[in-house]
């Protein structure tokens, strides 16, 4: 059987990195070596995919407005012929859903990786096309209560699987944070990580760390991403005196080794699917506070007293993560997490094995595929119809 990916960019963000792990842990005894298609530019995980031999073509659109991507995604469907073709990100699920039927795809999927909240004409795109797509694979039950009531998707198209865990490996030079910043070994530092933009809240947790060092007055707040409101943040941060307290990293690409030398994460998020910075944090054991956003409650459940969830969006920050540093306990070795991760059954070859499960289902729905095999993998045979 034939599994075709579209998604929007191949920079490497949350939904990114989530293809990435299910595209290289497909079973290729049920599927042919899938293809992704990207609408943008080549970007950093394009060459990562040809290097696990993921044929990875990318159209180098760089806006909306680059409508020449439906004729050549439909002439790519044609020659490739999948059997599923698997969308990621808005753009990409609109464009994909479209072409795809024009190229006759048997099953189009849209993956949903965030409760949109911003752009509401995003609702009204799912709304207009919404009879072009077979199924809807949501990151979390959140998500899929608000394409329920919000873009009105029936309930028996909307499927949840929740994103997985890789434990990162230990650098072996990381970059020594605390030195960095010019503070003392054993200085208190809290976390935030994410692009700089309303969704993420970060100018609600600059106001917070006020009553946090009122408390703790040598603690240090680090914030990893870029965005639009940086200079924003900026100025807040010297409006609440804390100049030379909150720093602004920029981006990053070794979040697990700075997580494994903060204290705690703090998540500020407005609105979200399933936050992967509280999976990856639950991957080095380092805690977690945060708002009560989409996917918080399943993430809840698994990780237990490890999570602190927030009574309201705007606030709430201070108690818990001074709760935090004061302890100082730091969760587990690599060892248990491991462990605790596989019980969970979180990861991504489990999560890889679900999606592949649901496509052969929807496939025995057209008539044609597999016999699906349960997630835990015990079915032996698989026999084609």
């Amino acid at each position: 059987m034939r599994v075709a990916f579209c998604i929007t960019d191949l920079d490497p963000g949350g939904a990114e990195k989530a293809l990435f792990q299910i595209v290289t842990h497909l079973d290729r005894s049920q599927w042919e070596s899938p293809v992704v298609y990207c609408i943008g530019p080549e970007a950093e995980l394009a060459p990562k995919l040809r290097q696990q031999g993921i044929e990875t073509h990318c159209y180098g659109a760089r806006s909306s407005r680059s409508l020449g991507v439906f004729p050549w995604l439909i002439k790519e469907l044609r020659a490739f012929r999948p059997d599923v073709l698997q969308c990621f990100l808005f753009h990409a699920n609109i464009v994909g859903r479209i072409a795809g039927r024009m190229a006759g795809v048997p099953v189009i999927v849209a993956g949903h990786r965030v409760a949109e909240r911003e752009k509401r004409w995003h609702l009204w795109g799912e709304r207009l096309t919404r009879r072009l797509v077979d199924h809807h694979i949501c990151v979390s039950q959140g998500v899929a209560d608000h394409l329920r009531e919000q873009a009105r998707i029936p309930g028996e198209k909307l499927h949840v699987i929740p994103n997985g865990i890789t434990i990162p490996p230990k650098s072996e030079n990381p970059f020594q944070l605390r030195q960095s910043l010019g503070v003392p070994e054993g200085t208190p530092v809290v976390l935030g990580v994410g692009r700089l933009h309303p969704q993420k809240g970060f100018l609600i947790l600059v106001e917070e760390f006020v009553s946090i060092r009122s408390r703790i007055p040598d603690a240090h707040l680090v914030l990893v991403g870029e965005g639009p409101q940086r200079l924003q943040l900026e100025q807040r941060i010297s409006d609440c005196g804390l100049k030379g307290v909150v720093h602004l990293l920029g981006y990053r690409s070794d979040v697990s080794d700075l997580m494994r030398q903060a204290d705690v994460l703090v998540v500020s998020s407005q609105w979200e699917g399933m936050p992967n910075v509280v999976l990856e944090a639950f991957a080095v054991g380092l805690r977690v506070v945060s708002t009560p956003i989409e996917g918080i409650s399943e993430l809840k459940e698994m990780m237990g007293e490890r999570l602190v969830v927030t009574p309201s969006l705007t606030g709430g920050f201070a108690e818990p993560v001074i709760a935090i540093l004061s302890s100082q306990n730091r969760i587990s070795s690599d060892e248990e997490l491991s462990e605790l991760i596989l019980n969970k059954k979180v990861t991504w070859d489990f999560v890889a094995r679900n999606y592949s499960q649901l496509y052969l289902e929807f496939l025995k729905e057209q008539g044609m595929g597999l016999e699906c095999p349960a997630a835990d993998g015990r079915v032996p045979n698989c026999d084609k119809k």
